[in-house]
Formats: structure tokens, sequence, C-alpha cells
């Protein structure tokens, strides 16, 4: 696995650690099943990973946090839209 893929997996375990990655999706509105066909997973392995009960790896854990960043690019989007010029 390439170096830039294996940052991606340290962020995205930390984000799930920390509850981050949840919010996120929750905040989006995605349910878990549109995340992991996102993913190309089954559901309860976004579930396991959402409850720290798997760590993610492989392809699969690179996409989801490709997925992360996006949905973070777009909540700081967001944020900043909301605030007063």
């Amino acid at each position: 696995m390439a170096q830039g893929s294996l940052l991606l997996l340290v962020d995205v375990r930390a984000a799930l650690n920390s509850g981050e990655a949840r919010r996120l999706r929750e905040a989006a509105n995605l349910s878990i099943g549109e995340v992991a066909k996102a993913c190309d997973v089954d559901q309860s392995t976004v579930w396991r990973w959402e409850r720290g009960t798997r760590t993610p790896r492989g392809e699969p854990a690179v996409a989801y946090a490709r997925f992360i960043q996006s949905l973070r690019r777009r909540s700081g989007a967001a944020a900043e839209s909301r605030e007063p010029a």
C-alpha cells in the first residue's frame, strides 16, 4: 500500500476512534447502507468500523477514508458559509 493510502488509514482510524466519522455521516443524513455501498462493503462492516469492533483495512478502508475526507470538506465549507462576514 502506498504511503498516501497509509496516511489516509491513520486519519480515518483516528476519526473513527473519536466518533467524528459517524458524526459526519449522520450530519450528511447518510445511512450506513449508503456509505457501505459507496465503499463496496457490507453494511455490517461500516457499522463495526463506526462502533470500534473492527479496524478498517485494505482498499475498502481507503475508500471510506476518502469519503470521510470529502464529508469533512463539505462540512467545513458549510460552516464557513454560515459564518457572518
